[in-house]
């Protein structure tokens, strides 16, 4: 038996079905600690009012939305500006170049971008960053990126765009004048920035299409996964790529063995994924 600080006992069996339920809700699997699950699911007590283990279970059951909720206090949500300094080097100098030189005699498009667990905002800032600085000598900046993530208060200080001076350390000065208004200790996303990015709730373990994307960021998701989940929402980002499209996953993360097939591409120790351009001939697109 547990007891969080609203002194509500927790059973052993209630958080085995608690946890049991989260990745069977949102896919995740919770490898937290007792301790804090304890204490995460006694404040999701007090703040829903409820007086005991057995009526949060049934709230669950009943509510994929609560469970999201729960879930999105439980993950960590790591995340920074420039993260993954290789992925944007292999943005900029692999996937850009190849996307544009197909697009030369098409009818001109936004290149669009999903982030996948996009937590606070930093991973589609940076990749809007990078893509306006490569294309600066193509006409300009025409990107749209589509962040998601479970987490609705991650999603909100995405929005709001917000941070402080200590999290930009990374970026390089002159982008940091240029992308961001100081606003005292604070470096405010300016409009240029933010018009460029569209944030959205979303549970990565629920089929939910937002279109075809030229690339997909999906950094140090899949091994949060069960291995079913993770199968299935390989299958899905490959759907969502356009035939050609880039997927770019985690320093040193790897796709599971699959029936979708992926082109590997090498810069340096990076591996991006891309998507074969004969997919477009198979389907007819």
């Amino acid at each position: 038996m547990h007891k969080p600080s609203t002194n509500v006992a927790i059973l052993e069996h209630e958080l085995s079905e608690l946890r049991l339920l989260l990745e069977r809700k949102t896919g995740v699997l919770l490898d937290t600690e007792t301790e804090t699950l304890v204490a995460v699911a006694g404040e999701f007590l007090e703040s829903q009012r409820l007086a005991s283990a057995e009526e949060l279970l049934a709230r669950l059951r009943a509510s994929d939305a609560e469970c999201e909720s729960l879930a999105g206090r439980l993950l960590d949500g790591k995340t920074g500006f420039f993260r993954c300094p290789a992925a944007h080097e292999s943005l900029v100098k692999m996937a850009l170049p190849d996307l544009l030189q197909r697009r030369k005699s098409d009818h001109p498009r936004a290149v669009r971008i999903w982030s996948a667990g996009c937590s606070s905002g930093e991973e589609p800032y940076s990749i809007a960053i990078s893509v306006c600085e490569a294309m600066n000598g193509n006409g300009g900046c025409n990107v749209h990126v589509v962040a998601s993530d479970i987490r609705q208060r991650a999603l909100e200080a995405a929005q709001r765009g917000l941070y402080p001076e200590r999290d930009l350390q990374r970026v390089p000065r002159q982008l940091v004048q240029t992308y961001f208004a100081r606003v005292g200790e604070h470096f405010l996303v300016k409009p240029r920035l933010r018009n460029l990015v569209t944030f959205s709730a979303m549970n990565l373990a629920q089929p939910a299409y937002l279109g075809q994307f030229d690339c997909i960021f999906c950094m140090d998701v899949l091994p949060r996964f069960s291995a079913a989940q993770r199968m299935a929402l390989t299958h899905r980002l490959h759907l969502y790529l356009q035939p050609g499209g880039f997927l770019f996953l985690g320093q040193g993360e790897k796709l599971p063995a699959s029936d979708v097939p992926f082109h590997s591409h090498k810069n340096k120790d990076y591996v991006i994924y891309q998507k074969p351009l004969a997919i477009a001939a198979k389907s007819g697109r």
